[in-house]
């Protein structure tokens, strides 16, 4: 039997009387408290951002173009030649 982790980080916040209302709402509808409720919403939209701004979604002629620049390369153009050049 695998055990959770134990909390010891805390999280504040302030809300209005509605939004609270509503969350314990949410919370007691699915039948857990308010700061698993929240926890686990927050962690889930958490996941799902940095998922989206680590990843890439190509379609298949962007892909096309992205695998043909690399396995490709365009020679350097001479303004990249003279910066890389500052480089050394």
């Amino acid at each position: 039997m695998q055990s959770q982790p134990i909390s010891v980080e805390r999280i504040n916040l302030r809300a209005s009387v509605e939004a609270k209302q509503i969350i314990e709402q949410a919370a007691q509808l699915i039948g857990t408290n308010l700061s698993a409720f929240m926890l686990n919403q927050s962690y889930e939209a958490a996941i799902r951002i940095i998922n989206q701004h680590q990843a890439w979604v190509l379609g298949n002629a962007d892909r096309d173009a992205l695998l043909n620049a690399l396995e490709n390369p365009r020679e350097p153009s001479q303004p990249l030649r003279d910066l890389m050049a500052l480089a050394k």
